[in-house]
């Protein structure tokens, strides 16, 4: 399911102020099960950098955690990708993804990343991440990064990098079910810096509304040659990722002509129903089908465009820096 809307209204709405309650409620056992793991959590030998975010949906942080794996993969590090491998049929132990491995096994995430990072790079999912990571390290890991793992304090890291999108980053400031945070605002604390991708412009003297975050300014952009072979054609959209509207925004921004948009639940198993569903639509509207890497990974090979995501921004650069200041090298 997708998050509702009023999650992301700039004040709170009626219905919002009605569960706030209830928000208060999961938000207090948030920060409980946080302190706890926090107290228990494994210390690697080797540096840790941690993605993560306070809000439900996609922001980034796996084209993030992709891009941070090549930089370091570039530098001749031994880098070990770790994440929940949510979905995945055979995710609950430590697992090293390997070409062996389908979406449906090990989640779409990981099979996402496998397959877009240099074959040498480690994948491994499991769901007591303090046992993958030591895996990982007995598998030669020289560095370890950590996706989706804000509020999963239970590895201590060297980096804790908050993920943040849009013109509303925290949407409208509230826990679930009243709102979009997985725990309270005074969580943002435990980040050394924040990234916002597509941030809202700023007008002349203003100062970002991040409650004060050092936070770095930075782009998810489709490259032109990822949509070139759909200039001129009709476009059937589809995605089943966290905020699909955003998907569907960016190819209407690149120049692409959407005919038609089907948002579909985050990490949704592509039957063969939905297969021919999805082709029965595209013939109805006469277009061609195109979609995120993330959905691609579970569909045959060639069943619609793929169209993957880059990062982009003068920030970059200082984004490194303060990694590279975070862990002493």
């Amino acid at each position: 399911m997708h998050a509702p809307a009023f999650y992301f209204k700039p004040h709170p709405s009626a219905l919002a102020l009605v569960l706030s309650p209830l928000a208060t409620l999961y938000g207090w056992a948030a920060q409980r099960h946080g302190k706890v793991r926090a107290a228990h959590a494994y210390y690697a030998g080797v540096p840790v950098i941690g993605v993560g975010n306070l809000v439900l949906g996609g922001t980034g942080k796996t084209p993030l955690v992709a891009m941070l794996a090549k930089h370091y993969v570039a530098q001749g590090l031994q880098v070990a990708v770790v994440l929940r491998g949510y979905g995945g049929t055979e995710s609950t132990q430590p697992l090293q993804v390997t070409f062996q491995h389908t979406a449906k096994q090990v989640g779409d995430e990981a099979a996402m990343l496998f397959a877009a990072l240099p074959r040498h790079t480690q994948i491994w999912v499991g769901r007591h991440r303090p046992s993958v990571v030591r895996r990982a390290e007995q598998a030669g890991a020289q560095m370890i990064i950590l996706d989706d793992a804000f509020q999963r304090r239970d590895v201590a890291r060297n980096a804790n990098i908050l993920v943040m999108h849009g013109a509303a980053p925290f949407g409208n400031g509230l826990c679930l079910p009243a709102g979009p945070l997985r725990e309270p605002m005074a969580g943002r604390s435990r980040a050394d810096f924040a990234i916002i991708f597509n941030p809202a412009p700023l007008a002349p003297h203003e100062a970002p509304p991040y409650f004060g975050l050092t936070t770095y300014r930075l782009y998810l952009t489709i490259n032109p040659a990822e949509v070139a072979p759909l200039r001129g054609q009709r476009v059937l959209a589809f995605a089943g990722i966290g905020q699909p509207d955003k998907f569907f925004n960016s190819l209407s921004i690149a120049g692409v002509h959407v005919v038609h948009r089907v948002a579909l639940p985050d990490h949704v198993r592509y039957t063969p129903a939905l297969q021919r569903h999805l082709k029965a639509l595209a013939h109805q509207h006469q277009a061609v089908l195109a979609t995120t890497a993330k959905d691609a990974i579970k569909l045959p090979p060639g069943f619609a465009h793929t169209i993957k995501v880059a990062i982009e921004g003068e920030d970059l650069e200082n984004v490194l820096a303060a990694l590279e200041r975070l862990l002493g090298r």
